[in-house]
């Protein structure tokens, strides 16, 4: 969408660890001699795979280390590749691809680091006792534990999974009925994400225990104000931030989920990036972070930054394409770059755009199955500068307890007047978009065992 950085590695890839297809795709295509995938077993038949060189390919159970070790020497071996880096893109694979970059001698965050950072409980404790400001939080496995912690905290909560993404199984609790509600959804849907690498177990570590996601869950504070994400690197003990996004919340969807995206962020009060270096730098120390590319969620409240999640990867989503089109700065070569081992291109920092942007995110307004789908009529508005789609005619949609992504049909990039409200530039999408979603179930009762079979 933007301008694209040189960067061609030839017979020294840099190893991407567990990604999905469209990433894979996305990265092929803009970087071909790049990168070699490690991927999942049950990707194999992706059709976004379907014309790849099936050399930059490595399918392995990524359960399983030694396995991923053993598929990974033998691949580099037989296709006479020496690798440059370890990269990972997605929560899920970031462990792995840590003992895998400790194995193979190559620079990427700790293992133990990345589960501090993937454990919610573990990170709130190791924030609270270095000063770090961050939601307090308990761990419960119950009603009575949720209820009991929901009394001693006396404000609202919210419930979560101990690791998790995005707005997954995540309830705002004003009242032990709303607790009532969440711990229901959050016994009946945990176990079912059993086989999700999302919700596997976490391992211990010298200061943390381990913990089955699938079994307990996080009783935190709710922390009231706007909230925004960044992108920054920790190199050489210094912090260097790469975007910095707001936040807007979308109003008629699940707690937590996402509107939409603005670039630049406006800050609230006099706030400034300024007052957010040291903190950053301080929390992925305490962390035990000393090296890598980061994603972190804050809320200012009352003129102060307040943590909910820091991340070892770039930020995902729609983010990317957001910055690249309002800056041609390209957020995931950067990352590339920084991997491989080309320090003096990975801090070249992106301009600031000279207008404000924004990522609309279109949901679905139904689940079933997608019989026409249009943005003809989105693109066609002047503001509006390109669609991404994550669906198409045929596939399946999927809507929360059951599945929180499923549910995303794509989004737009627009530029936007600083004076309009979102909330009505996505209307006015909505309203343009073209799509029919057709109710395959004849019954509640097949459609909840269809959709219980797919869990």
């Amino acid at each position: 969408m933007g301008r694209r950085m040189s960067l061609s590695l030839n017979h020294e890839p840099v190893v991407v660890v567990g990604t999905t297809p469209d990433y894979v795709a996305r990265i092929y295509r803009n970087y071909p001699q790049a990168a070699l995938f490690i991927l999942d077993p049950r990707f194999k038949d992706d059709s976004c795979l379907r014309d790849l060189d099936p050399s930059i390919l490595l399918f392995a159970p990524l359960d399983h280390f030694e396995d991923v070790l053993g598929s990974l020497k033998r691949h580099l071996s037989m296709n006479m590749l020496s690798p440059q880096g370890i990269a990972c893109f997605d929560c899920d694979s970031l462990i792995i691809a840590g003992h895998l970059a400790q194995h193979l001698g190559m620079p990427f965050p700790s293992p133990e680091a990345i589960i501090h950072a993937r454990n919610k409980l573990e990170s709130r404790r190791i924030w609270t006792e270095s000063g770090v400001a961050c939601p307090r939080a308990l761990l419960a496995s119950d009603l009575r534990e949720s209820q009991e912690l929901f009394c001693s905290v006396r404000k609202n909560v919210v419930l979560k999974p101990v690791s998790g993404s995005g707005s997954e199984l995540l309830f705002h609790c004003r009242d032990e009925t709303d607790i009532e509600r969440s711990v229901q959804i959050l016994e009946e849907q945990l176990p079912r994400r059993r086989s999700n690498p999302l919700f596997k177990p976490i391992p211990g570590t010298a200061r943390a225990v381990p913990l089955d996601p699938c079994r307990s869950w996080i009783v935190e504070e709710y922390v009231p104000g706007p909230e925004f994400s960044c992108d920054f690197l920790l190199q050489d003990g210094d912090i260097t931030i790469l975007r910095e996004t707001g936040k807007v919340k979308a109003p008629d969807q699940t707690f937590g989920s996402i509107l939409a995206y603005t670039f630049p962020s406006s800050y609230p009060g006099q706030f400034t990036v300024r007052d957010l270096s040291p903190l950053l730098l301080k929390a992925s120390r305490a962390l035990g972070f000393t090296w890598g590319h980061f994603m972190v969620d804050f809320i200012i409240q009352n003129g102060q930054p307040v943590l909910l999640e820091m991340t070892p990867r770039p930020g995902g989503d729609s983010i990317p394409d957001l910055v690249e089109v309002a800056t041609g700065y390209d957020l995931i070569g950067n990352y590339l770059n920084m991997v491989s081992g080309r320090p003096s291109n990975s801090t070249t920092l992106p301009p600031m755009p000279s207008e404000s942007f924004a990522s609309v995110h279109l949901y679905a307004p139904r689940e079933g199955i997608i019989s026409h789908l249009d943005v003809s009529q989105i693109l066609s508005l002047p503001w509006v500068k390109g669609v991404v789609l994550k669906k198409n005619m045929g596939d399946v949609v999927k809507l929360p307890p059951h599945d929180y992504d499923n549910r995303l049909l794509g989004y737009c990039i627009v530029s936007v007047d600083p004076s309009w409200d979102v909330v009505s530039v996505h209307r006015t999408i909505q309203q343009r978009l073209q799509v029919s979603v057709e109710n395959p179930w004849p019954s509640p009762w097949e459609r909840a065992a269809c959709l219980t079979s797919q869990d």
